[in-house]
């Protein structure tokens, strides 16, 4: 008896799984049939790709038998029909079970804009794109409130798409965040367990979260709006470190008579070491370097 030649393949899509299998099994299109397990998704800046899933089994007329043997038939009693009462009777138990049934937000299902644990989530509603946020009503400018209620709208709908479970809070900018050229005093600090993709190397998965919001948001408002963007206080606790960061060296090319060079960074980076070492009295700063390698000196002043 010749084995039935089948097998799963995946691919960046469902057609580069397909000509995968058809490569692997030597046969050509019309010689098997497709079974499409997984559709495959590109997800949303790169987060959540997941390839496509095939299922190649070649058909007879390519020159491989069947099993011998067929199958036992199987008889099934005729179909009855339920009587009005019974079905009555079915519906109201149907009913009953699915109401003793957990909540399916409680048996794992992901809601998109509630965490599932934490402080925050034990007396917050789940949050939805629209919803008022309490957080704006620190906001006296009735601009900048609308642009961060439309902010926050944007990237909650962005991040259910993406299928993560995550609140969204709007908070002040800390201190070592602070720049005069950003006209917004407010963040969007988006706060949910494993969001380390989010953030990505060097920032550069957040800095484009954050350029399509505002991007998306000076669209709808047909205005300048600089949103910011953040993942668990993730910018603060940076902003503070290179602060620190940034007085260490100081004091280092002070003691030294040398100029220093820090590790390249983002933009918005360079700018707080900047702002940090803007008034001191023995060093100066500059920005050297190309594209991504683009990084901050630190110079005596003579």
């Amino acid at each position: 008896m010749a084995v039935e030649k089948s097998g799963e393949f995946r691919g960046k899509s469902v057609e580069a799984a397909i000509n995968t299998g058809l490569a692997a099994l030597g046969l050509e299109r019309d010689e098997v049939e497709v079974e499409v397990l997984k559709p495959g998704s590109r997800g949303l800046l790169g987060i959540g790709a997941e390839d496509a899933v095939v299922r190649l089994t070649a058909l007879t007329a390519g020159g491989f038998a069947q099993p011998s043997t067929p199958a036992p038939r199987v008889e099934q009693a005729p179909r009855t029909e339920p009587t009005p009462a019974a079905r009555g009777q079915s519906r109201q138990g149907g009913r009953q079970e699915q109401s003793d049934r957990p909540d399916a937000r409680q048996s794992g299902r992901r809601v998109s804009g509630q965490r599932s644990d934490g402080p925050r989530a034990a007396g917050t509603p789940a949050m939805t794109a629209g919803q008022p946020s309490p957080d704006l009503d620190a906001i006296t400018d009735p601009k900048e409130r609308e642009a961060m209620q439309m902010g926050r709208d944007i990237l909650l709908g962005l991040l259910q798409r993406m299928g993560l479970d995550v609140q969204v809070e709007v908070v002040p900018q800390s201190e070592a965040e602070k720049d005069e050229e950003e006209e917004s005093s407010m963040v969007l600090n988006i706060l949910g367990d494993d969001l380390g993709t989010l953030i990505g190397r060097q920032s550069e998965t957040l800095q484009a979260l954050q350029f399509i919001t505002r991007l998306m948001v000076n669209q709808q408002t047909h205005s300048r709006s600089d949103v910011m963007v953040d993942v668990n206080g993730y910018k603060a606790k940076r902003a503070e470190s290179l602060r620190k960061l940034a007085l260490r060296t100081a004091d280092q090319v002070v003691q030294t008579g040398r100029t220093m060079d820090l590790e390249p960074m983002q933009p918005a980076e360079r700018r707080i070491i900047h702002l940090a070492l803007r008034n001191h009295p023995s060093v100066t700063t500059e920005s050297v370097g190309e594209g991504s390698k683009r990084k901050v000196t630190v110079i005596p002043k003579k």
